[in-house]
């Protein structure tokens, strides 16, 4: 993230015609303002990265937020909270009692469950937590905000781009890697694993489609994000996958560097 992209404060207007989308992670925190009229440009309020231990995420996290006062204002808001724990359900499974969602989460990744949030991707919902503390924060600072874990957006919006044939979306970035395949626009699995080289990223395409027995010859992947492992992962793909390209996003994301939930919340 480059700190002379930031802004302190940017002249709007009405805050009716924008939408604030706010991304948090372990790693960083960025603020965007989006107007109604798609020809104006994409304002910048705040774009923030760190390497700090799991007790000070949140209060990172804050400090971005409150040190921007701006994105406090009345907007109509999306905020993405990048969570690599995340757990799926069926959603009518939880329709009438999210408090049951809760409890799977904590039994399986630990955690209590007032930290828990909940997102819906049509048939699935996301269960899903960054650190203690920040649903509780994000509820107040954003009262009326539409909160969403970084899977459940990935799903909402690339499940249209699927075709009949089985299709695996992999975005990656330092670290980490998320894997988001369907078939025949059924969800078959999302989720993000960690890697340090570029054959443990090509392990878990590979394993994905091994896992569900899709066809390799038949099967697209579509990948994003880091340009530079793009760039040599695409070669190695093609030796074993028929058909491997590159995501498309729109072109203010790509010419930002935005994240692709981010680049793809745009388009809401």
């Amino acid at each position: 993230m480059n700190p002379s992209n930031t802004y302190q404060s940017v002249r709007i207007g009405d805050v009716a015609d924008w939408r604030l989308i706010i991304c948090v992670s372990a790693t960083g925190a960025c603020a965007y303002l989006r107007h109604d009229n798609p020809t104006e440009p994409l304002v910048t309020i705040f774009e923030q990265s760190w390497k700090v231990s799991e007790s000070e995420i949140l209060s990172k996290i804050e400090s971005a937020i409150y040190d921007h006062p701006q994105v406090l204002d009345d907007f109509t808001a999306d905020v993405i909270v990048v969570a690599p724990d995340t757990l799926w359900v069926p959603s009518d499974s939880i329709a009438d009692d999210e408090e049951q969602g809760e409890d799977w989460y904590s039994m399986v990744f630990g955690g209590k469950e007032e930290d828990v949030m909940v997102a819906e991707a049509g048939k699935e919902a996301s269960l899903f937590a960054l650190v203690p503390g920040l649903k509780a924060f994000l509820q107040r600072t954003f009262p009326g905000a539409r909160i969403h874990s970084h899977l459940e957006v990935l799903v909402s919006r690339l499940r249209s781009r699927s075709p009949e044939e089985a299709r695996i979306f992999v975005d990656i970035r330092k670290g980490e890697c998320d894997l988001v395949a369907f078939d025949r626009k059924e969800l078959l699995s999302a989720s993000t694993h960690s890697w340090r080289e570029i054959a443990d990223i090509r392990y878990h395409i590979h394993n994905l489609i091994n896992v569900y027995g899709l066809n390799p010859e038949s099967i697209q992947v579509s990948l994003s994000g880091l340009r530079e492992v793009k760039t040599e992962l695409l070669p190695l793909l093609r030796e074993k996958i028929g058909y491997v390209m590159l995501t498309m996003t729109p072109t203010v994301a790509q010419q930002m560097g935005l994240s692709l939930p981010v680049a793809l919340m745009l388009r809401q």
